[in-house]
């Protein structure tokens, strides 16, 4: 090492060099008394962040205490007790910055609880809203009706507009009914709590079914292209499948918009394909769309935001899946496989339909 003029910043930045510079000098000017300044090269942070350099210094000056004896440096027992004095701040500083950290960890943690708290929130309202809004209207319809009915009498009411007042309690109901199994199944699906009932079920003709009864579908032409196909399903959880997607598409495509609806029956399972020809869906939206209570642009407060949601519930139920990709015409494709085993269908019933 050299013998010239020492410099303060380095040795700082090397804890060995330090040592060995004040061994050297020692060595120079035997009648000199070592300074206490070789244990104390670092300042806290060093220490707190350097252990192992720290105590590997403090090592090396401890034993050229031990073998430099003739230099006149200080007893060996004193360079003991600040080896243990050292050792112990460096223990305290170092257990100081652990607990320092660990406060920073639990604040962080505590941010993203408050966060996850305020989501939910979100969620809470936007689930009040939307469901005080749905059923705000089948209520409003049910209500009008039967008042209307009680005044049958005084407005003349004839057999057809009575019929036709019935139908719409009816309808009010049965949206009311399908609100609130949404949710339930949800809260079921969520918990573990449902199965499939899988039984043999002709996939393309319950989508011919629900697009002809499906009420609201009057102005969005629908078309199944389907083959018979035989696949061990749920078909309560099927029919709610395409439910779903077309009641999505009726709300989200202008009026006159067509739908088509494709089964493809494949060696283990089925695929539902149903594609609209509205104005698609933006890329970031794909995968949040079957978020529970997610609705995309242009909802206006219509829905719930779980129907979606259930489709890809429903078909993981089946251990198949359910993504949205943009279709042919530039509007939005929902593909769902269905995973079951498959029955053959003779061969004279497995001419293409179409309706």
């Amino acid at each position: 090492m050299s013998d010239g003029p020492h410099d303060p910043e380095r040795s700082r930045g090397s804890p060995v060099i330090a040592v060995n510079v004040v061994a050297v000098r020692a060595r120079q000017q035997p009648n000199v008394e070592l300074s206490l300044a070789r244990l104390y090269v670092y300042d806290a942070f060093t220490v707190a962040s350097c252990q192992t350099t720290a105590l590997a210094s403090t090592i090396a000056a401890l034993l050229s205490e031990l073998f430099y004896p003739h230099y006149d440096l200080l007893p060996w027992w004193n360079a003991i007790f600040r080896f243990a004095v050292f050792l112990s701040e460096a223990v305290l500083l170092g257990t100081l910055r652990r607990i320092i950290i660990a406060q920073w960890d639990h604040l962080e943690r505590e941010a993203a609880v408050t966060n996850g708290l305020r989501e939910l929130n979100e969620v809470k309202d936007t689930l009040l809203h939307a469901v005080s809004h749905d059923l705000k209207g089948p209520l409003a319809g049910i209500l009008g009706s039967v008042q209307t009915l009680h005044r049958a009498e005084q407005i003349g009411l004839t057999d057809e507009e009575r019929s036709t007042m019935l139908d719409m309690i009816e309808q009010g109901g049965k949206k009311m009914n399908r609100l609130v199994d949404d949710l339930l199944d949800l809260d079921r699906l969520d918990r573990g709590h449902i199965q499939p009932e899988r039984a043999p079920t002709d996939v393309s003709e319950l989508a011919r079914r629900v697009a002809r009864e499906l009420p609201g579908m009057e102005s969005h032409p629908i078309r199944v292209e389907a083959a018979p196909v035989l696949v061990d399903v749920d078909a309560g959880k099927v029919e709610r499948i395409i439910e779903n997607v077309l009641v999505n598409a009726r709300r989200h495509t202008p009026a006159g918009t067509p739908v088509h609806i494709r089964v493809q029956g494949r060696s283990n399972g089925v695929v539902l394909v149903i594609e609209d020809e509205g104005p698609g869906i933006p890329d970031d939206l794909k995968e949040a769309l079957f978020e529970p209570f997610r609705q995309g642009a242009g909802a206006g407060g219509r829905g719930v935001g779980i129907g979606l949601s259930l489709v890809k519930k429903f078909a993981e139920l089946h251990g198949g899946t359910a993504h949205v990709e943009d279709g042919e015409h530039g509007g939005a494709r929902f593909v769902i496989t269905l995973p079951g085993d498959v029955t053959e269908v003779p061969a004279e019933q497995r001419r293409l339909q179409a309706v």
